[in-house]
């Protein structure tokens, strides 16, 4: 199915550039954050006022399901067959060994569940249906929880296609490719790929339109899903970071939450009920 925005965000031209903080400044300095309730409550009024909202989300918005984020003690880049079997040419020079490096990977990610962060997020949804999920992981979850119209920037590991002419399929990943005969492999984004450019598309026209950013469980420091904050901010968005550390871009931030995605989301959302009431 083709993906799409709502026609409400269609109809609404991008936001005058009236931000005039420079997202591009990085912390020079240690920075302590807390979230004390008046933080949420902050948030969760920006969150209200909103009339269109777009959550950009990372790996840990899902470690709690148990699946590894990339960069920490543990991650997923620290082993090098990790990184060698991310990289488009693994699959062009050992098909093979690849195809058994992602059927491991896609097992692993079978077995997880969303999370109380994933469910926190369909609840955004039903509260303000105007709300845009855009993330980089690549594990289905916040499709499992029953989130809506989520944009996949890197893919989806459950899903096949073939490497030469991109035929989709549901079949085992080393299985042939009925049309052209061609090896399957993950529909994911390997290093030395671009974006899918619909996906990509739509998320930048999403965040030139929406009124709150709120980014969770990245750095959003790798390109070009860290353009959107930026895009976000240019056209007078306000910006929310969650991350279980302060994030690069906190300077530039109207909120910073520090702490675990699946213990602040479901209190985020929590004080926007409360300010429905």
């Amino acid at each position: 199915m083709p993906l799409s925005l709502p026609s409400a965000w269609l109809n609404r031209p991008a936001q005058q550039q009236l931000r005039r903080v420079p997202l591009d400044l990085v912390l020079t300095h240690t920075m302590t954050f807390s979230c004390p309730a008046a933080t949420i409550r902050e948030a969760a009024l920006l969150l209200r006022r909103a009339n269109r909202i777009l959550v950009l989300s990372g790996a840990g918005l899902s470690k709690a399901s148990g699946i590894p984020t990339y960069r920490d003690s543990g991650g997923l880049w620290v082993t090098g067959d990790n990184l060698k079997y991310s990289h488009i040419d693994a699959y062009r020079e050992d098909p093979v060994s690849f195809s058994e490096f992602w059927a491991a990977r896609r097992k692993e990610i079978s077995f997880a569940r969303p999370n109380a962060a994933h469910l926190a997020l369909k609840q955004l949804q039903k509260i303000k249906p105007e709300t845009l999920l855009v993330t980089q992981n690549i594990d289905g979850l916040l499709q499992q929880a029953g989130c809506d119209g989520v944009l996949e920037l890197h893919g989806n590991l459950l899903s096949s296609r073939c490497g030469s002419c991109g035929l989709p399929d549901p079949g085992a990943l080393g299985d042939i490719c009925r049309r052209c005969f061609s090896p399957m492999r993950p529909d994911v984004v390997l290093f030395g790929e671009p974006l899918p450019e619909q996906a990509l598309f739509l998320a930048e026209m999403g965040a030139s339109r929406c009124d709150v950013i709120l980014v969770v469980g990245t750095t959003a420091a790798v390109y070009p899903a860290a353009e959107l904050p930026r895009i976000a901010t240019r056209c007078a968005a306000k910006l929310i970071l969650m991350d279980v550390e302060p994030p690069l871009l906190a300077r530039a931030a109207d909120v910073v939450l520090v702490g675990k995605a699946e213990e602040l989301l479901p209190a985020l959302v929590r004080a926007v009920l409360e300010n429905f009431a």
